[in-house]
């Protein structure tokens, strides 16, 4: 059952796959509470008197609150509070054929041949955990987030049972009656799977599976009337036991800060970028191949409805040579622009020679200011 608590948890987790993005605060502090079912495991125990005993308790309720601090969308670290309290529903010893007692039952019962029922005895098991996690968001574009973590802490595990041990002969002069109500504290680590439901930028909703175990604890006993008289036994000693704990639990989860600022709304309007050519080349250098893959970016982004590349030379050559020569710088830069992904139906061609030039200057001069494509985008 316990296994089935977790692996429904995993595969929640696992399944949550979503492409909806989340602006949520991508670090800060948050605080959260959670609450739930939890299914204890049977604390196995062994007393110093040499007694096997096996405490079973009732599924209950869980409760926990945190505070943490998440580092960027995928790291966080918390301190977490945990409450796990259950009614005890028997102490077997796994042995009947063992020595007496085997166990306890319900106190103040008095068990005769024709009604020897051991009714269970009263008490509780009641479990606090103070926890350090480390836990790793995944998917942090997603609304949806599952997330895997493990915790180290203490735990305070207090048993508080009294009844009647088992075994008692008939004819015993009183009852004998045992009653544990001791805390112990013992190191406690857990391992942690869920799903995150990321609601507005600031609020969560967390689906989280603990799987919670401590080293032993050890409780100690008072037995009343202990000793041979009416046949009774002597005191069945301390008794020393692990604690270990499924629980599934929804929580709310609060991160304190601003979301981040959403991306700013680039305004299309038509603009020019201006390519630079080598004197007397048409080839694109590192550096045009930057500002052509600007005007691209730039045009497709605002879906251009045309982009006239116009190619330019300097003054010095003949006419007819710069008139070819810009020819190939416009096209150089067109080829470019559609091998960037610019549809080349939306592309003109144009060419001036050394007919329009950026500056001014006389016959024959070399000016790296004239020796350019102009790529003019309208939308």
């Amino acid at each position: 059952m316990r296994f089935q608590l977790l692996a429904g948890a995993a595969a929640i987790a696992l399944g949550a796959a979503s492409g909806a993005s989340a602006q949520s605060v991508e670090s800060g502090w948050y605080v959260a509470a959670d609450a739930g079912y939890h299914i204890p495991k049977n604390i196995k125990a062994t007393s110093s008197a040499g007694y096997d005993w096996t405490v079973s308790s009732d599924n209950d309720w869980a409760a926990f609150g945190r505070l943490g601090y998440r580092f960027n969308p995928n790291w966080r670290l918390e301190g977490e509070y945990g409450y796990r309290g259950s009614d005890i529903k028997s102490v077997r010893g796994t042995d009947s054929a063992a020595a007496q007692p085997v166990g306890l039952c319900k106190a103040g019962i008095v068990r005769t041949a024709s009604d020897p029922t051991c009714q269970s005895p009263d008490g509780s098991i009641k479990a606090q955990t103070l926890m350090a996690n480390v836990i790793y968001d995944f998917m942090p574009a997603s609304t949806l987030r599952p997330f895997i973590g493990a915790g180290v802490g203490t735990a305070w595990v207090r048993n508080k049972a009294y009844g009647q041990l088992s075994g008692v002969p008939a004819g015993a002069a009183t009852f004998q009656n045992t009653r544990f109500d001791d805390t112990d504290q013992a190191l406690a680590y857990q391992g942690m799977l869920g799903v995150a439901w990321e609601m507005s930028p600031n609020w969560s909703l967390d689906l989280t599976g603990r799987y919670l175990a401590t080293k032993d604890l050890q409780w100690g006993s008072v037995t009343q009337n202990a000793g041979p008289v009416g046949g009774g036994v002597t005191d069945v000693g301390s008794f020393k036991g692990k604690y270990e704990d499924a629980s599934v639990t929804l929580g709310l989860r609060y991160t304190f800060g601003a979301p981040p600022a959403p991306p700013a709304a680039v305004a299309y309007e038509a603009r020019e970028f201006v390519v630079y050519f080598p004197f007397d080349q048409s080839i694109l250098t590192s550096e045009a191949q930057a500002v052509v893959q600007q005007a691209a970016d730039y045009a497709k982004g605002g879906g251009a409805t045309r982009i006239t590349v116009t190619g330019h030379t300097d003054t010095s050559g003949s006419d007819k040579y710069n008139a070819r020569l810009s020819e190939r710088r416009g096209k150089a830069v067109a080829d470019g622009l559609v091998g960037m992904g610019v549809a080349a139906t939306s592309l003109a061609v144009d060419w001036k020679g050394e007919s329009a030039p950026a500056v001014a200057t006389g016959d024959g001069v070399k000016e790296p200011l004239n020796r350019r494509s102009a790529i003019s985008i309208t939308f």
